[in-house]
């Protein structure tokens, strides 16, 4: 009985400023609103990297926050974005977590950059609300309040991830948010890993006071080492930040889709549009180099039948999967407009791609060679 009177005051007490919030959560909610958290700011700079730059954490992670902000409310016209600062401002970490359960966000990103004494660590990695803090601790040393003073204790309660009351919280907290945020943070680490080339450092759980205290999926992001020289030029520079913003874009943009059922796993992200005209035959391409547009690929064959719209459509496969291309033409700009038609009709994930004698060869660095101004970003 003592046990049970001690839990119910705990959830009641404790707990009450966050799971009022609860009422109105579904597991498979439409993306409406979403909070960005640059980490850091103001009189917190995060960590300081090599020290060759004049920039800290707090500067990158918040350029690469509104350049994401920016890319959401361009492309996904029906999601409102929220940021917790938009210039070198602190807020709390309380004040951080208490917005986003005010606006009743859908979803909630924590940017940050890592750092660690070994210059060879290098990186990116998610982290969802977890218990298991044995080899990770450093991380949630790092991004966890410091409580000195009585103000503190007002502001941050009893916050103590070692104390039975945060282990039955989470518990409580997994079971509701869990799947959706570990859903968002593999798709981050996809999105790093396969289109930004970074070393995957996977989806890790951490008991992290801003994850802890949003009544919403939230994913805590750590982009890169800036401790590590190659990273942190990476993360400072102009192409490195557009890159890391893209890929999380193009993560919440998943999301999005899954949450809304137009894709039905993390493994087939195909955009089914209606299609016209598909070359099966590619013994008449061109020798030379030419350019397409990948817009989907598919486990599976599609059916010229259910393919509609879009002409000179045609497909290689590669392994087990078939890639589908539009257009092949021979000069860089004419396959960028086309690119910008081919968004239009709802495919915002294609992207271009180069052929030398019918074999794929490295966009980027064939551009260079030809000293083409490489500029893709989505």
């Amino acid at each position: 009985m003592i046990v049970k009177r001690f839990i119910f005051s705990f959830l009641l007490i404790y707990s009450l400023p966050i799971w009022s919030y609860l009422y109105n959560f579904k597991s498979n909610y439409s993306l409406k609103k979403i909070v960005i958290d640059p980490g850091h700011g103001g009189k917190d700079p995060g960590n300081l990297g090599t020290g060759r730059y004049e920039n800290k954490e707090k500067d990158i992670v918040l350029d690469i926050s509104l350049k994401l902000g920016k890319y959401i409310t361009e492309n996904l016209k029906d999601v409102e974005v929220i940021y917790t600062r938009k210039n070198d401002t602190y807020p709390e970490l309380y004040e951080r977590t208490s917005m986003a359960n005010s606006e009743k966000a859908d979803l909630f990103i924590s940017i940050h950059c890592d750092a660690f004494q070994d210059p060879r660590a290098y990186g990116s990695s998610s982290f969802v609300l977890g218990l298991n803090h044995g080899n990770h601790s450093r991380v949630a040393i790092k991004e966890n309040p410091i409580i000195k003073t009585k103000e503190d204790k007002v502001n941050y309660g009893n916050f103590n991830i070692n104390s039975p009351e945060y282990q039955i919280e989470v518990s409580l907290y997994q079971k509701l948010y869990e799947k959706n945020s570990l859903k968002l943070a593999e798709l981050i680490q996809n999105q790093f890993r396969e289109r930004v080339k970074r070393k995957d450092r996977g989806v890790k759980r951490e008991p992290l006071y801003v994850t802890s205290r949003v009544a919403m999926p939230s994913v805590l992001i750590e982009l890169g080492f800036l401790t590590n020289k190659k990273e942190e030029d990476f993360l400072n520079s102009k192409r490195g930040k557009e890159y890391m913003a893209s890929a999380i874009y193009r993560a919440v943009k998943d999301y999005k889709n899954i949450q809304d059922g137009v894709l039905n796993d993390l493994e087939n992200i195909i955009l089914k549009k209606d299609l016209n005209s598909v070359i099966e035959n590619e013994d008449d391409l061109n020798e030379s180099v030419f350019f397409s547009i990948q817009i989907f690929t598919s486990s599976k064959k599609i059916d010229p039948k259910e393919i509609n719209n879009i002409s000179n459509l045609y497909f290689k496969i590669h392994g087990d999967t078939y890639k589908y291309y539009v257009e092949k033409i021979d000069t860089y700009s004419k396959i960028k407009e086309v690119q910008k038609e081919v968004i239009s009709l709802g495919y915002e994930d294609c992207f271009i791609v180069a052929f030398h004698k019918n074999k794929k060869i490295n966009l980027k660095k064939y551009l260079q060679e030809k000293k083409i101004i490489y500029d893709e970003i989505f």
